[in-house]
């Protein structure tokens, strides 16, 4: 408040209080001493201006003691002409990310066959995952107090760098250094545009414009399998090994995107030194966050191939990772100045319902994405380019209904206000269900568990429509879901934890890949060679972890990893049925424009 506004509350109210203090014409005994009415007026006028001054300085050190905490506003609403090339260059960066995601697993074989990595080979999407993961509670804040652009420009340098690393390296501990970095820097894109976005439009709108990042997610999901396919078909491309040149695409995309972006991005930028801006960041928080995921997420990776479960190395990490969450849960309670994740997140009921969700579903997309393919070849006996075209249905369709799920929430949302006009009873009915994001979050979710449920009906010789007909229910919930979920998370939260909120949410996802793997993949495992007969040697045991096996066991192995996969299948629904459940929880909150709120705030 400026000193002005508290000069004139302060005479107002010592107007107010001499109006109604009036002293009679008699006078007035104070501290027993009586007074005329024109003393008694000098003495409260005194007070007054003394109380005043007191209360001038006192705000005036609260504001510049405070200032150097505050979360500055970055919204910056930008006209439709200017919109349109910036939104572009979002998109173009997030299908770079994603496409540097999804072209890399098909080409593992080859890469491990060259730089002579065996079964270790695996470590390069852990690898990603990890620096994916690690740095996500950075993300938000971190945008908070340097600004988005500068975080953005970061990110794209990391996935730049970690990917030409990744292209030029000679042996594996190279490999999985850089694809860490890389991680490092997708994370961040992933964070940072779906932040920016929150700035560039208002709440009521940003529905629409979140789902159509889902065409470029899509987009990068769909062809980056077909590229990396196409790509190792030849030996050597200009005299490298053609795997190469999977990790010089991206890098050539995203440089062009990010020059774009600095043109075509104006975005509101922090004011201040950037030693004050250090000063804000809570390190302590970080430090105790970063040993915590790290000490988690390396075991639950490792264990059960490299390290067995109950070994020293196992125990050890996951126990001094449970002290580092303890200790990041105190330092962002009683220390941080400005926390990197606010614990009002998990306080607020609709958050914390929603950033479980997110970890859950995000489990079942992970396991989609890497046992839907392996079901293809293993069980069914696809090539790699008849697999990645059977998970165009899921992939293509999420992205179509992630497109369509953002007009289809403004529309629903208008049309909720109108109905509410028409009748009593329809303005009672409408006012539980207002949140106009309900229409679309709520149903995707019933659609993902359909569709996850659907799997169940696959076998050892379904017929390619059965795929196709499960596999677009199921990407149609997911499009419903992604970006629709993270407006609703917006919607419930303050527009000061907007940014860590998003990043809070990524977070929770990448987590819940790791844990869904690590159960997913354990399941398989313990499925498969309990399914297997007793009379197989040893040997075939041996050859069947290792993805190899024995003609004449073929029979009882493939049953073996059928039943396997389907075990697999079947975990998805439990978790798609208790995001459901979750929804009922979750309270209403209107999506609201930029005029909506200057109404709200002059009535």
């Amino acid at each position: 408040m400026s000193a002005t506004a508290v000069f004139e509350l302060t005479d107002n109210q010592r107007h107010h209080h001499q109006n109604t203090n009036r002293v009679s014409t008699q006078g007035q005994i104070i501290g027993g001493v009586s007074l005329l009415p024109n003393q008694h007026e000098a003495i409260t006028t005194a007070t007054t201006q003394s109380e005043r001054l007191h209360t001038v300085r006192s705000r005036t050190a609260n504001t510049i003691d405070s200032s150097s905490d505050e979360i500055h506003d970055q919204s910056s609403r930008l006209p439709l002409r200017r919109l349109i090339p910036a939104y572009l260059c979002l998109s173009i960066i997030y299908f770079t990310s994603s496409l540097d995601i999804n072209s890399v697993a098909l080409a593992l074989p080859n890469i491990a066959s060259d730089l002579g990595a065996g079964s270790s080979i695996t470590w390069a999407g852990t690898a990603y995952l990890m620096g994916q993961a690690a740095f996500q509670p950075l993300y938000g804040r971190l945008s908070d107090i340097f600004g988005r652009k500068p975080l953005l420009m970061l990110s794209v340098g990391f996935l730049v760098f970690g990917d030409i690393l990744c292209a030029n390296a000679h042996n594996p501990a190279w490999l999985y250094a850089c694809r860490a970095i890389s991680g490092i820097g997708g994370g961040g894109i992933s964070s940072i545009i779906a932040i920016i976005v929150s700035d560039l439009v208002s709440l009521k709108d940003r529905g629409k414009y979140q789902g159509m990042l889902n065409a470029s997610i899509g987009a990068g999901s769909a062809v980056g399998p077909f590229m990396a396919a196409s790509l190792i078909q030849k030996t050597k491309i200009a005299g490298a090994a053609s795997w190469r040149w999977i990790f010089y695409i991206p890098p050539i995309l995203a440089c062009v995107s990010a020059v774009a972006a600095m043109a075509f991005l104006p975005l509101t930028s922090v004011t201040g030194s950037w030693r004050a801006k250090a000063r804000q960041i809570d390190w302590m928080g970080l430090a105790a966050s970063l040993v915590a995921l790290l000490c988690i997420l390396i075991p639950l990776n490792l264990g059960g191939t490299s390290w067995p479960w109950r070994s020293p190395e196992v125990i050890s990490l996951m126990i001094v990772g449970g002290f580092a969450v303890a200790a990041f849960t105190i330092i962002e309670k009683r220390y941080a100045r400005i926390p990197l994740i606010p614990l009002r997140l998990f306080t607020n009921r609709a958050t914390a319902i929603l950033l479980v969700q997110s970890a859950f579903y995000n489990i079942v997309w992970q396991v989609d994405m890497y046992f839907l393919p392996a079901y293809f070849q293993d069980v069914r006996g696809y090539n790699p380019l008849q697999a990645s075209a059977l998970m165009l249905p899921i992939l293509l369709f999420s992205s179509v209904s992630g497109v369509l799920s953002g007009p289809a929430m403004t529309i629903f949302g208008r049309q909720v206000r109108r109905l509410t006009f028409e009748s009593f009873m329809l303005s009672i009915r409408m006012r539980l269900i207002e949140n106009s994001y309900d229409y679309v979050y709520h149903p995707g979710i019933a659609l993902w568990l359909l569709g996850a449920g659907l799997k169940m009906l696959f076998r050892q010789n379904t017929s390619v429509g059965v795929y196709l007909g499960a596999l677009l229910v199921e990407g149609w919930g997911i499009g419903c879901v992604f970006q629709p979920g993270l407006v609703a998370l917006q919607a419930h939260c303050p527009p000061k934890d907007r940014a860590v909120a998003t990043s809070t949410r990524n977070l929770f996802r990448m987590l819940g890949s790791v844990i869904g793997m690590t159960i997913a993949t354990a399941l398989q495992t313990a499925i498969t060679q309990s399914a297997l007969p007793d009379n197989v040697p040893n040997t075939v045991l041996s050859q069947v972890a290792k993805g190899v096996s024995q003609s004449a066991w073929d029979q009882d192995i493939l049953d073996a990893k059928f039943k396997g996969f389907q075990a697999v299948f079947a975990l998805e629904v439990p978790l798609m049925a208790l995001c459901l459940l979750g929804c009922f929880g979750i309270p209403s909150a209107p999506l609201v424009g930029d005029h909506d709120n200057e109404q709200s705030s002059t009535r």
